[in-house]
């Protein structure tokens, strides 16, 4: 019997939206843009070596194990995506799965990050290009990235795709040519396999919860995969095609940093120093490549810096349209917010809102860089979709999802129990920055969102996937 294929357009109707955005990006745009987003250069180079002074050799036991929970989590929204192709992505899953009250605490999550992560990271451009012209300074240069990023991204999704694509080229030869320089000079085998820290010239050894507590900002560095979700709405086909981005992208992402971040313990010619110092890749470069071909490296990074930040403003945007579009804000914001180009059929005014406000917060550098609870907001959110996937696939048994993860429900597990040990590592502090941010949150929802005429409306009931098309388990 052929199994009926199930396009994302179908189940979007269903949802009770409108096909409003253009529906113009293939799998491979989608899973480039999702790649982009993640990022693996310059994630590698901004955020996840923010991990080897924190565990020393231990960092590739942090990466492993990061990519083992990020691989599991990808699985899970894989699944979900493929169900609720919208483009409020995970926000819009756990809100039908699991209610709307944690559902609008997930999209205020999904909101903070949208505040804060485009400015964090076109930051991370900064360090790097003042090496090359140190006269100008950081932030500065972080906010003309900002500016020229939020006016690319209101062209049309599938250009932006084509741009993101070129740069992703360019930074992918970059950590590649990082993972053979480390493997071509392995002089620190038996340091991987007994993880130490340096104090001064001296090492010492790493424990598991140090190594663990670190498990958080890696799972950062492989961030960006759910922005497949992001983009259902403007990826055609095959609501099949949502999952199988999800999944491409993550594991591309996972490899790429994990294997560089291996190759660079391995090759580092002094320990000390590449703990010690602020720019520890760079370091590891300058050393076996000489500072002028280091040089070259660094501005494949601030490409790939460039590219993340134009994908991250891409995805965001996608998410605050869809927030405004379920009613979630005041009828004016609402209004602002939803608006899509008449010709490029783009979220302008979400685009704008991410952007000029990302564009902002660039030029309070240290403000920015002192924010660490986003790590935490994610892997929050990685928790709910964790226990979002057990519950759809109990309470949606005999319906065959258009993409159907494997080994079901051992990903959701591992996901759940590695988030879970990630969070108790964390920090009081970051942890009581998150919980004052829920607790403002569930207040708007009972007291603002709730009285509207929205998605969030005490009378309005969401679809449910119980009506899949055909309501049968041989659907694909």
């Amino acid at each position: 019997m052929e199994r009926e294929i199930v396009q994302s357009e179908e189940l979007l109707k269903q949802e009770g939206y409108q096909q409003e955005l253009a529906r113009v990006l293939t799998v491979l745009q989608t899973v480039g843009l999702a790649l982009s987003d993640i990022t693996p250069t310059a994630s590698f180079f901004v955020i996840a070596a923010q991990v080897y002074p924190m565990t020393g050799t231990g960092a590739v036991w942090t990466f492993l194990l990061a990519g083992i929970i990020a691989l599991a989590v990808a699985a899970s929204m894989a699944e979900l995506g493929s169900m609720y192709p919208i483009a409020g992505g995970l926000y819009s899953i756990v809100a039908r799965v699991l209610g709307k009250p944690i559902g609008f605490l997930a999209m205020t999550d999904y909101v903070v990050q949208a505040i804060f992560l485009p400015a964090a990271i076109a930051l991370g451009i900064g360090s790097y290009m003042q090496m090359l012209i140190p006269a100008v300074n950081a932030n500065l240069w972080a906010t003309v990235l900002m500016l020229m990023v939020t006016a690319v991204a209101v062209f049309r999704v599938n250009t932006n795709a084509n741009i993101t694509g070129i740069f992703l080229s360019v930074e992918l030869v970059v950590i590649v040519v990082v993972a053979i320089v480390g493997f071509l000079h392995p002089i620190n085998g038996a340091a991987l396999f007994h993880p130490a820290l340096t104090t001064g010239e001296s090492l010492h050894p790493v424990s598991f919860a140090v190594i663990l507590s670190a498990v958080a900002v890696a799972l950062f560095s492989f961030n960006g995969y759910d922005s497949a979700i992001n983009f259902s709405e403007e990826t055609d086909g095959s609501a099949k095609n949502v999952g199988r981005s999800v999944i491409n992208s993550a594991s591309l992402g996972v490899l790429f940093q994990v294997i560089a971040s291996i190759a660079v313990l391995l090759g580092v010619p002094s320990l000390p120093k590449f703990f010690g110092s602020t720019l520890p890749i760079y370091y590891f470069l300058q050393v076996y490549l000489g500072t002028a071909l280091a040089n070259v490296m660094v501005v494949g990074v601030a490409l790939a810096v460039l590219n993340a930040t134009l994908a991250i403003v891409l995805q965001f945007s996608r998410v605050i349209y869809s927030t405004a579009r379920d009613g979630s804000w005041p009828g004016s914001v609402n209004h602002f917010l939803s608006r899509v180009h008449p010709r490029f059929r783009t979220p302008w005014g979400s685009v704008l809102f991410v952007g000029l406000l990302g564009t902002l917060l660039t030029l309070f550098g240290s403000v920015v860089s002192a924010i660490t609870f986003t790590s935490v907001m994610i892997i929050i959110l990685y928790a709910l979709i964790a226990i979002a996937a057990l519950v759809n696939r109990v309470r949606m048994r005999g319906v065959r999802p258009p993409f159907r993860m494997w080994l079901w429900p051992l990903p959701p597990i591992v996901a759940l129990v590695g988030v879970i040990l990630a969070i108790i590592q964390q920090t009081t502090h970051d942890l009581l920055i998150c919980a004052v941010i829920f607790a403002a949150g569930i207040v708007y929802y009972w007291f603002g969102a709730r009285q509207g005429n929205g998605l969030w409306a005490r009378q309005r009931s969401l679809a449910v996937t119980e009506e899949f098309p055909s309501n049968a388990p041989n659907i694909e």
